[in-house]
C-alpha cells in the first residue's frame, strides 16, 4: 500500500498480487485517517505501507498504532505517486 500526502489530500494505492493497483483519493482530514485505519485493521495478514509527502511522519504514526504492518517513510524524490510507493513497499525487504 502506498500513500502520498499533499496539502489537501491523501492519494492511496493498494496492490493485489497479480492485479493492477486500485487508487483512491481522500481529503486530508482526521475522518480520512480513520477510514484508512479501518481498512488496515480489516486485513488479517500484515500490510506493507509506504508513505511520502508533507504529513508522512504524522500519518505513519497515526496509522501504525494497533495494526499489523510494516511502515516505510519515503522521500518524494524516490517515489512521488501512491502506486510507486505501493510498489516500493512491496519490494523493500
Amino acid at each position: 500500500m502506498g500513500i502520498t500526502s499533499r496539502n489537501d489530500d491523501y492519494e492511496v494505492a493498494v496492490l493485489v498480487a497479480g492485479k493492477t493497483a486500485v487508487v483512491m483519493k481522500f481529503p486530508a482530514t482526521a475522518v480520512s485517517v480513520e477510514a484508512i485505519k479501518g481498512f488496515l485493521a480489516s486485513h488479517e495478514n500484515s500490510v506493507r505501507l509506504a508513505v511520502a509527502g508533507v504529513a508522512a511522519l504524522s500519518l505513519a504514526l497515526a496509522l501504525g498504532k494497533g495494526t499489523k504492518q510494516e511502515t516505510f517513510i519515503v522521500s518524494l524524490a524516490i517515489a512521488d505517486q501512491a502506486v510507486a510507493l505501493a510498489r516500493y513497499a512491496e519490494h523493500t525487504a
